[in-house]
């Protein structure tokens, strides 16, 4: 009987794995700002209730987001042409921020996690004040953010 178990374990496994990285490879940046729409409300709730391992937890979401696909890359590169280096920068700013806001938060220092997050969250804003329009009319014309 353990054996025949086993045996089924494995056979949906082995049908789960490709599905799983196939999910990984599709995922779109409409995906990954939720998440990182998630992560923030992580943090801000974490501030919020003085739950650090929260704010870090959040913080270290944000800081190690999946990267959108080499196709969006390119077409938002050709949308935003001359634009394409201040755009990373803003998404560089967002990151290195939120590291530290985890290394704040991981220190104790709430002080200085709340500050962290106040500029990263201006950071977001004015990304996506710039550029949300036109990123999402790229990615998915008929639909928005993809």
């Amino acid at each position: 009987m353990l054996k025949s178990g086993f045996t089924r374990t494995g056979a949906i496994l082995v049908f789960l794995i490709p599905a799983v990285a196939l999910s990984a490879d599709a995922v779109t940046l409409k995906i990954i700002m939720q998440e990182l729409r998630d992560n923030t409300m992580e943090i801000a709730d974490g501030l919020l209730t003085d739950d650090l391992d929260r704010v870090v937890a959040g913080a270290t979401g944000i800081s190690n987001h999946p990267q959108i696909s080499p196709e969006q890359v390119q077409l938002v590169a050709a949308e935003l042409g001359s634009e394409m280096p201040a755009f990373k920068q803003l998404d560089t700013q967002v990151h290195d921020l939120s590291i530290e806001i985890r290394n704040a938060a991981t220190a104790g220092d709430s002080g200085a996690a709340s500050s962290s997050f106040q500029q990263m969250i201006d950071g977001c804003l004015g990304c996506h004040r710039t550029y949300k329009a036109r990123v999402a009319a790229v990615l998915n014309p008929d639909a928005g953010l993809q």
